[in-house]
């Protein structure tokens, strides 16, 4: 993945590079190309959780088909769970905004926040091979095998909320800066 702080840059226009040659106005210019970034990075790594969701569902719609009723209701919690962190994730404070925001983020802190979100992308990755194994669980009707795996996607869901939690601390600045 390029990192999204340089193809923001590459990618203004005229209008833009003016506004970083007048007095006053570069930094703000600056500042607003990172919170575009930030905001590119957050629904990419959203899109990518209603991916591994969309996976669950191949799963749970396997166990319906086979009448498996042990791990259907943990199943469904966990898409629940899925779906309550994306959209936490997906809506979540941005970072700087604007002239008069009602939260400052700084350049030091905006980049802490890409080592969280490297963090969440390195969790979805796990959790992306951990649902493949989850599928090949469900397909050869490994059932016991297959509720601790559940539970497995349920304890890295978990940290990956943990992490964007204190991500959205530095935003906010109520968390103990690292």
């Amino acid at each position: 993945m390029p990192d999204l702080r340089e193809r923001v840059e590459e990618d203004r226009g005229l209008l833009k590079r003016i506004q970083l040659l007048v007095p006053g106005f570069a930094g703000y210019r600056r500042k607003e190309d990172i919170r575009a970034a930030d905001n590119m990075l957050r629904i990419q790594i959203a899109d990518r959780l209603r991916g591994l969701r969309s996976k669950a569902e191949k799963c749970r719609a396997s166990l319906v088909e086979t009448y498996e009723t042990k791990n259907l209701e943990k199943l469904g919690n966990l898409l629940s769970s899925f779906q309550a962190v994306e959209g936490k994730l997906r809506h979540t404070e941005q970072g700087y905004s604007g002239i008069s925001p009602a939260i400052r983020v700084d350049v030091r802190e905006l980049n802490m926040l890409y080592e969280y979100d490297l963090s969440l992308l390195e969790g979805v990755e796990r959790m992306d091979a951990d649902l493949g194994r989850l599928r090949s669980e469900t397909e050869s009707k490994e059932w016991e095998a297959m509720s601790t795996m559940i539970s497995g996607l349920r304890t890295g869901l978990e940290e990956f909320e943990t992490v964007m939690d204190k991500r959205m601390r530095v935003i906010t600045g109520t968390g103990v800066t690292e």
